[in-house]
């Protein structure tokens, strides 16, 4: 698969701080640079749902069959081209070709930023100074299977995949100098984690991702196809989603009926419909953030709908696709 990913990976100049004042436990980790040649554990039961534990990494090494990410991003509420993505790789190619090939380090970082004129920076411009402040979340951690009533500690997602959300939403705050441009906004952010134990191209035949502000509402949603499976011809996604309202959970977890997503696709755009009980939004990209033109796709968009009987527009939302 063509590397979707446009911007060379910063090996320098990145920092993460994640401080939380809702969980005792800590974790850190060094981790290896070099793939290694031998068989690792792959975790998709956590210790607890302490955001340490959800956040911390799920693979004992990296060897060139598995896969995990951390991914960050921030929208402007009145502008949604106005965005800023960071996604923290341990990979290789082999197990995620969206990678680029020969890389020295499992070890990357991409960033994305677009400017409230829907610019997205290109391959040699990246932010030269930044901040990134945690302000408080307005939502509680999504794991996949868990519902209102029952959490669900399991964060595997069909068969090799793990997914949680520790962030599903946030205020933002984003403050940053692209290319000589100051970019300033006040947005919603999220922040979540994706893992495997088998090449992502295996386990995924298409997918579908995306996050919406709107109103005093969230939503999330994952969807896939899976490749791999005991019927080769069942085409029946593999789902989760969660909506809350002002901060309450309202519908969560992973079945099948939880959620529908269609997607409308052109040459020039890309859009979702979603649909859950008494929720009705159309999505609608602004900007291609990131893509191949085939295999891969992520837009910011705007959103409007219905949601519990209330006509809503005015939202915001990342989405994204592949089809591998």
């Amino acid at each position: 698969m063509p590397s979707p990913l446009p911007l060379l990976p910063l090996f320098l100049f990145t920092t993460i701080t994640l401080t939380t004042t809702t969980t005792t436990a800590q974790y850190l980790k060094d981790i290896n640079p070099i793939a290694v040649d031998y068989p690792v554990h792959v975790d998709f039961v956590p210790d607890s749902t302490h955001l340490a534990d959800l956040e911390s990494p799920k693979l004992s090494e990296v060897n060139t069959t598995v896969f995990e990410w951390w991914y960050f991003d921030a929208v402007s509420s009145t502008n949604p081209n106005a965005s800023i993505v960071l996604t923290f790789f341990t990979t290789t190619a082999t197990a995620f070709p969206a990678v680029p090939q020969n890389l020295s380090s499992v070890l990357l970082t991409y960033v994305w930023a677009t400017l409230p004129n829907g610019t997205t920076v290109s391959q040699n411009i990246v932010p030269i100074d930044a901040s990134v402040m945690g302000d408080r979340e307005l939502a509680p951690p999504l794991l996949p299977c868990s519902t209102p009533q029952q959490t669900n500690r399991a964060l595997g997602l069909g068969e090799g995949l793990g997914w949680v959300s520790m962030v599903p939403d946030s205020h933002a705050m984003v403050d940053l100098v692209v290319d000589g441009e100051k970019v300033q906004f006040m947005g919603f952010g999220y922040h979540d984690k994706n893992w495997g134990n088998r090449p992502f191209q295996n386990t995924v035949k298409t997918w579908s991702w995306g996050h919406v502000h709107i109103g005093q509402y969230a939503l999330v949603w994952l969807q896939y196809t899976p490749r791999e499976g005991g019927d080769k011809n069942n085409t029946t996604p593999i789902v989760s989603a969660y909506l809350a309202r002002d901060g309450k959970v309202m519908q969560s977890g992973c079945r099948n009926s939880i959620i529908n997503i269609d997607e409308r696709m052109t040459a020039s755009s890309y859009g979702v419909d979603v649909a859950m009980d008494d929720v009705q939004l159309r999505i609608q990209g602004t900007v291609e953030v990131a893509g191949d033109g085939k295999n891969y796709f992520r837009w910011n968009g705007v959103v409007s709908g219905t949601v519990e009987g209330q006509k809503l527009d005015g939202g915001v939302a990342v989405f994204e696709g592949f089809r591998l």
